[in-house]
């Protein structure tokens, strides 16, 4: 761009809009009702607008999207986050300045109940503590270890509140920050929120490049991400740059532990950036929500020269390849691969025709980005490692204590239901017909195509239902646990039921051996009329839990189990595992924490044409692919053997399986 010209940022509030004064140069206009951004508007010499008519023609234009959702969505002001806790970190690497300036905007917003957490990154000098320590009721914590996704991680792990929000020392946040980062968590499946990044000065050309082709501003409009964008999206892979930026993004904490915390090998320090991208392709994977809110909004100081910029979108793009590469690791997803082997080449395909073509390609540092991206092949492939088996981000050791249970303590049975409307009033009705007052049921309907809210709606508020795309049992069940209250879990697949004193023989147990963080007991096998089949003895388990698990899952039911509340997100149902995720489940649980199984009948297991269980092919697979993930933790010799054994025993199930028949 010749003879660039800066751009000034006007502001201009809706509300108390009066005689509007012409823009007579390039203008960045930004449209606001009251706080809350509802547009903007580029002007330059080609749509300057002559006259005050044409001024307000274009605003109305600018806002019109925004104004009709907001006519339809009122802007939700809630008044019940008081009792919301906030953790905000700010990871900083010798940037003293822009730090102090970031720290004061915190400091003044109007809702001043959170912790402020300074993570110093490989810090060169003194000068931030020194900052730091001027100030008072700052957590000061240094890590010399150089990355921004080690520097994050360092801070969630030093965190004391249930939500965590990110800001950069180059951000100023706005004066409701804090108190709108609170309201954006009301939904219990909303694991990650993000918001609008404007600029704070469009001076050169680099900040004015980086705004109108790189920035962070991502609409007026809110947005949900959520499993139905992600499946829709999965066959070209899943853009999740979409959502935000890191500098304006805020997390429940649980869901470190659902999904793991920030990868390493991302973000400065390292490939260059994507470690939050990441992380929200991860939640949306494993069937969380994240919320694109404009309302929460923040100043940022763009890169003011161009060799600062060409660096920026190198390592963007180096990130972002490395991210796809990540991902695909993790999931396996191919849409990643098409994106990187189709759809990015195309671009760049078409940005250097432009070029040389065309002789027209207005955004420039089309050079670095393609080195970026080329390099971020090889950055992945040399940092490449095995993620393999990983402790919970928050080892809850709480378990260790005994649990004391109370005569009105809460059970939430959780059911998680795909279709099967026919089995599933029973199952409800077992769960509510319990002996054992204080129950609650939660069913999941995960994306079924029959009517299961129906079923539901006939026990009116004894069911609290919840409907999520279709995303596989484990989310489903993973679902429930975020929306229950109980201090005990059962999970009860719909097509099964309980017997009616499943839940104070638990709690019977659960006194007996309060050093549990499970109880499992013994099933019935029944038809699909509910005949009684021959079903395998229960064996009482006192000891050596995780050695009788890898020869064999001797809980073989679900539903037997009951859970203490507090195993979960640390342990969870992986939603990678297509089956056996209960048994995988309960091996990583019995590995730290004691558990017992009783012999006293729990529930009936049905048996029907529709059981996944009757593939025994996948069945087995799932089984070996269960152990195998065991195998890097195995610390003695007889744990090796009951490994082996457990190989063993499996492929010799599986071949004695015919027809619908176990062996007994």
């Amino acid at each position: 761009m010749q003879n660039y010209q800066p751009y000034h940022i006007h502001h201009i509030d809706l509300e108390q809009l009066g005689p509007l004064p012409l823009p007579a140069s390039n203008s960045f206009v930004v449209l606001w009702s009251g706080p809350i951004p509802m547009g903007h508007i580029w002007i330059d010499k080609t749509n300057l607008p002559g006259s005050e008519s044409k001024y307000r023609e274009m605003i109305e234009t600018a806002v019109q999207p925004a104004k009709a959702f907001y006519e339809q969505h009122p802007d939700p002001i809630r008044q019940d986050v008081a009792d919301l806790k906030l953790s905000v970190i700010i990871c900083t690497s010798n940037r003293t300045n822009s730090l102090e300036r970031c720290i004061h905007a915190l400091l003044n917003n109007s809702d001043r109940d959170f912790e402020l957490i300074v993570i110093d990154n490989a810090p060169e000098d003194s000068l931030t503590r020194t900052l730091i320590q001027k100030l008072k009721y700052i957590k000061y914590i240094p890590e010399l270890r150089k990355g921004l996704d080690i520097a994050r991680n360092t801070g969630v792990r030093a965190a004391n509140h249930p939500l965590i929000a990110f800001t950069d020392d180059d951000v100023t946040v706005s004066r409701d920050w804090i108190r709108n980062v609170k309201t954006a968590f009301a939904e219990p499946s909303v694991m990650a929120v993000t918001g609008i990044v404007f600029p704070r000065s469009l001076q050169t050309i680099a900040q004015y490049t980086f705004e109108r082709y790189w920035g962070f501003n991502k609409g007026y409009l809110p947005r949900v991400f959520d499993r139905d964008y992600f499946n829709r999206n999965l066959p070209i892979g899943v853009q999740v740059s979409e959502i935000g930026a890191g500098a304006n993004m805020a997390f429940r904490k649980e869901v470190f532990d659902w999904v793991g915390g920030f990868d390493e090998r991302l973000d400065a320090g390292a490939a260059g950036c994507s470690g939050d991208a990441e992380l929200w392709y991860r939640i949306l994977a494993n069937g969380w929500k994240c919320k694109y809110v404009p309302s929460i909004y923040v100043f940022h100081a763009h890169r003011e020269s161009r060799a600062a910029l060409s660096r920026q979108l190198r390592l963007y793009m180096r990130g972002q390849t490395a991210s796809l590469l990540v991902t695909y690791e993790k999931f396996k997803q191919k849409g990643n691969l098409v994106r990187l082997k189709k759809l990015i080449p195309e671009y760049y395909f078409r940005r250097f025709g432009n070029r040389f073509i065309k002789r027209k390609e207005s955004r420039g540092n089309l050079y670095a980005e393609f080195r970026g991206f080329i390099s971020g092949w090889f950055y992945y492939h040399f940092r490449r490692k095995d993620p393999g088996y990983s402790l919970p981000f928050f080892m809850p050791y709480q378990l260790h204590k005994p649990i004391v249970v109370k005569p009105d303590d809460l059970v939430s049975v959780i059911i998680p239901c795909y279709n099967s409307p026919a089995y599933l009033e029973q199952a409800i009705q077992s769960a509510i017909g319990q002996s054992y007052q204080f129950v609650e049921v939660i069913v999941v309907d995960d994306g079924s195509t029959e009517d299961i809210e129906s079923v539901c709606s006939r026990f009116g508020e004894q069911v609290k239902y919840i409907r999520i795309a279709r995303s596989g049992i484990s989310i489903a069940r993973n679902t429930g646990v975020c929306y229950c209250r109980g201090a005990f879990l059962i999970f009860l697949d719909a097509d099964d039921y309980l017997y009616p004193d499943a839940v104070s023989q638990h709690l019977g147990w659960f006194r007996k051996y309060p050093d549990a963080v499970f109880i499992s007991g013994g099933h019935d096998r029944v038809d699909s009329s509910g005949n009684f089949l021959p079903t395998e003895k229960q064996e009482e388990k006192k000891v050596d839990h995780y050695g009788s698990l890898l020869r064999g899952n001797y809980i073989a039911m679900e539903a037997t189990v009951m859970y203490r509340r507090s195993v979960f997100p640390a342990f969870h149902f992986d939603p990678v595992l297509k089956g056996c995720e209960d048994y995988d489940l309960n091996l990583r649980i019995c590995r730290y924490f004691e558990v017992y199984g009783h012999t006293g009948k729990i529930a009936a297991y049905r048996i029907h044409l529709t059981n996944m269980s009757n593939d025994r092919k996948f069945m087995l697979a799932s089984a070996l692919a269960v152990l195998t993930r065991q195998r890097p933790v195995l610390l003695s010799d007889a744990e090796l053997l009951a490994w082996k054994e457990g190989i063993r025993n499996w492929r010799r199930y599986y071949r004695l399986y015919r027809n619908g028949t176990w062996p007994v």
